[in-house]
């Protein structure tokens, strides 16, 4: 049977049945786990499908809205072949409807890190000192795709911010500003309890001053206030940069040197690659494409050496955004460039999105990808009931020195922001058959094919 029509049979008929996507996951110590109490490692790819040409070749659109349809539904089956179970989304408008690209998701069995920030005006922490910092739209706006999103079984978490230290010459400069931005938002997720899961609240950091970040974010200035630190850290590293290296087994030195540092600092919470998937024209080609990622460091990061820190990554990106690539690598980006970034690309070079369909094209790295995720196993991971955090990672740790605590700012201007009232639907919403037209139904893969969520 195609596997598009058995889809669309086993969504009208079978969606009240349980889905390997449709329960949420959750934290317990520095580990996450799914509905079942099984560990849930981290395969995930960044999600920005940009066109090649257009009015909407742009950063910071939201292309996951029920109106583009037309645009997300067959990349739902590029997730299902590259065998991931989490997609990243960096700009989301929370005033549209994402009801049909959340329930396809969930349907394949797919979770969603949604970003809170984005590169508009007053989206995101800025680089001035706190706590001008902290635009009061911006609490405003975390609130309202909190809103929107908490209803959704399938997210994974919120992100308060993307590399807000890469913005500073100095990492302490905004970094207060990003604290606060998150303990308001879990404040608010807290305050909705009678109304929406609790949704852990994160960030992804630029990989800079490192140890420090990774601490800073992860203790409380104020030892007694529960909220002030993230649920879960983020780093986007381009460590593995060595295509000739080809040693599945014995991690890259930046890659060592990663783990080093992530031990010294003792996260309490889930540590992730929020990007990673560094490109050289080291790496070696495959027909007429040059520079194909191995993705052997996907291996060494969920090896159990890295599962005592990492709970996974996400893969920098899915498809090469042609603005960024054309100036170093002519479309179809045979040749190496060093914004090459994508699992594929769009065809044709003109396609926009509107009057012109565009097409994913997958380039040999895909194939390398889907081989690395394909052969993650968790068989020696504890179940929920069985882990128990070691001694030293069971309560956050201490703040690192020159650490910019939230009491020593006055907040006045966020603090006078009034919160938004709580959801009325986020417990009680659905997917179901009828949150679905024929179309959305069509993306993802056959329920004959064995899950690999």
């Amino acid at each position: 049977m195609n596997h598009r029509i058995s889809f669309l049979l086993f969504i009208l008929f079978g969606f009240h049945a349980k889905l390997c996507g449709s329960s949420p996951i959750t934290i317990q110590g520095y580990k996450m786990f799914d509905a079942a109490g099984n560990y849930f490692p981290v395969r995930g790819m960044d999600y920005f499908p940009r066109p090649n040409s257009g009015t909407l070749n742009e950063n910071n659109y939201d292309w996951f809205t029920d109106d583009h349809i037309d645009v997300w539904r067959d990349h739902i089956a590029e997730f299902k072949a590259l065998n991931v179970n989490s997609i990243r989304l960096y700009a989301v408008d929370p005033t549209k409807s994402h009801d049909k690209f959340m329930c396809a998701l969930e349907a394949a069995g797919i979770y969603a890190i949604v970003d809170l920030a984005a590169s508009c005006e007053n989206c995101a922490i800025t680089k001035d000192i706190a706590p001008t910092c902290y635009p009061k739209e911006l609490k405003s706006r975390g609130e309202l795709i909190i809103a929107a999103f908490a209803k959704y079984q399938n997210v994974l978490g919120f992100s308060a911010g993307n590399e807000v230290n890469l913005v500073v010459s100095d990492w302490t400069i905004n970094a207060s500003c990003q604290k606060k931005f998150i303990r308001d938002m879990r404040n608010y997720i807290q305050s909705c309890s009678s109304s929406m899961r609790s949704i852990p609240v994160g960030l992804a950091v630029a990989d800079t001053d490192r140890i420090a970040n990774a601490q800073y974010y992860n203790c409380r200035t104020n030892a007694s206030d529960t909220l002030e630190n993230a649920e879960w850290f983020g780093l986007n590293a381009y460590l593995f940069c060595d295509g000739t290296y080809n040693d599945r087994k014995t991690p890259h030195p930046g890659f060592s040197g990663l783990l080093k540092d992530i031990q010294s600092a003792e996260p309490s919470i889930p540590m992730l690659l929020t990007e990673y998937g560094c490109l050289d024209a080291s790496f070696p080609s495959a027909g007429e494409h040059a520079a194909q990622r191995t993705w052997i460091q996907t291996a060494w990061l969920h090896s159990s050496l890295f599962r005592e820190y990492f709970n996974g990554g996400f893969v920098f990106e899915f498809s090469t955004e042609k603005a960024n690539s054309q100036s170093t690598s002519n479309f179809p980006f045979t040749s190496f460039g060093p914004q090459n970034y994508g699992t594929g690309y769009f065809s044709p070079s003109e396609c926009d999105h509107d009057k012109i369909k565009c097409t994913f094209v997958r380039q040999p790295n895909f194939y390398n990808l889907s081989n690395e995720f394909g052969q993650v196993s968790i068989a020696q991971e504890p179940s929920k009931n069985a882990f128990t955090p070691s001694t030293s990672r069971s309560k956050p740790p201490s703040c690192p020195p020159k650490s910019p605590s939230l009491s020593s700012v006055s907040w006045n201007g966020v603090e006078q922001v009034k919160s938004l009232a709580c959801p009325s639907n986020a417990k009680s919403f659905q997917c179901t058959a009828t949150s679905l037209t024929k179309e959305t139904a069509q993306a993802g893969q056959s329920p004959n094919k064995k899950s690999n969520c």
